[in-house]
């Protein structure tokens, strides 16, 4: 069995495994619906770039993952457009919001769930370092598991913590799905991860294939798909690293 991944926009993708198709962080509005990141220096509004598939594409999913509640990553479109009835995979801490939504099935992981042969882990995150990370609040990354696909660790907006190095020690997971868009609030607070931090992990973990997203859409992401690619040039990484342009799919 194939594990696709459609990176769609952003941190938005469709993940098929084990026969199924989950919707990861769906932010589905159109090029300037979105207001303008609070706490940042950009006044313009997002996303800067249109969705790459008709909407009309998110009736035929399976399930929903979402790893926290930003705007960037479950928006007003996707709590209009998307079914009520839908499975909702999430951090507990979202539970109650995205039940006041409509949605039915609201499915918190606390620690693990088995859903549909399809093992899910949920690995606690941190949006930034000091302070800040109150203020951005709670953030979780899950790792999908099945006997035929392996294991595919979507590390959700978090910075390179210890833990989630000891994560990558200790799962060296087949694939992972890394945020490493550099994004900034004010005075310069790092809030994802960065190019660098690629480097890192792949030290820890050289087996891992990295599929990084998260640039392009969002002004606060201040580095590119081409600043990425320059970076992993020069590590020569190319091998271990997918940069996907929006609506393309991998295959593993």
């Amino acid at each position: 069995m194939t594990l696709t991944i459609q990176h769609i926009r952003h941190a938005t993708s469709l993940i098929t495994i084990q026969g199924k198709t989950i919707l990861l962080d769906p932010m589905l509005s159109d090029t300037g619906e979105l207001p303008p990141i609070p706490f940042t220096r950009h006044v313009r509004r997002n996303p800067t770039v249109p969705l790459s598939v008709p909407l009309e594409t998110f009736k035929h999913i399976d399930a929903i993952l979402v790893t926290h509640l930003h705007v960037d990553h479950f928006d007003k479109t996707a709590k209009k457009i998307l079914n009520k009835k839908m499975p909702v995979l999430c951090q507990p801490e979202d539970q109650q919001r995205i039940l006041s939504w409509g949605f039915e099935n609201v499915f918190p992981i606390e620690q693990f769930k088995h859903w549909e042969g399809i093992d899910f882990t949920r690995i606690r995150g941190q949006h930034a370092k000091g302070n800040i990370s109150k203020l951005l609040g709670p953030v979780s990354g899950f790792i999908l598991n099945t006997p035929d696909d392996g294991s595919l660790y979507i590390v959700g907006d978090c910075v390179l913590t210890d833990q989630i190095k000891q994560v990558f020690e200790q799962h060296k997971p087949r694939i992972c799905i890394v945020n490493a868009p550099n994004a900034q609030l004010l005075f310069g607070s790092v809030i994802t991860m960065i190019p660098e931090d690629i480097g890192t992990i792949l030290k820890t973990s050289p087996s891992t294939k990295v599929v990084a997203v998260h640039m392009d859409a969002i002004r606060h992401c201040t580095s590119s798909r081409k600043d990425l690619l320059q970076y992993i040039e020069q590590q020569q990484l190319l091998d271990s690293v997918v940069i996907p342009e929006d609506g393309e799919y991998i295959y593993f």
